[in-house]
């Protein structure tokens, strides 16, 4: 039995995974910002922010999650939200510039061990945003980051 109930969940994530392809994709500001590099940062925090990663309340909308099925856990798409809850900040530290697009770097709120963050990683064209599975060094300044100038987050 339960190895049926593991199987159904694996199931739920394979085929919820392959439908999120829209919700990795940024919802640009309605004001274009300084830099690309600022607007790399604007759609991380967006994506964060919808996908419950935040302290903030995920998106009520099914089509704006994008499931990780190597990194989440739960029985369902309520509990894989709650245990997201509050694991990534909500302010980047960096936005970086890379060979295929950009990775803008964020602490993690109770994180013991302070010089590890989170990155997600995203197109040039803003598109394929992920949050990677492992932890990345917050490095010192790099000539390809710049600290991200964004206007408070939507309501």
């Amino acid at each position: 039995m339960i190895r049926l109930a593991g199987a159904g969940a694996l199931l739920w994530l394979a085929a919820a995974a392959s439908q999120d392809a829209g919700a990795r994709v940024c919802r640009l500001p309605a004001q274009p910002l300084a830099s690309q590099r600022d607007t790399a940062a604007w759609c991380a925090r967006e994506f964060l922010i919808r996908n419950g990663y935040t302290q903030a309340p995920p998106s009520a909308r099914r089509d704006d999650i994008a499931l990780e099925p190597h990194m989440d856990v739960g029985r369902g798409l309520d509990e894989v939200l709650g245990n997201r809850r509050n694991t990534v900040s909500e302010q980047p530290q960096t936005a970086c510039t890379t060979d295929t697009g950009y990775l803008v770097s964020f602490t993690m709120p109770n994180q013991l061990d302070q010089p590890y963050g989170r990155g997600v990683s995203m197109t040039a064209r803003f598109i394929g945003i992920t949050l990677l599975q492992p932890w990345i060094r917050l490095a010192p300044p790099d000539p390809r980051c710049s600290a991200p100038r964004l206007p408070a987050p939507s309501p």
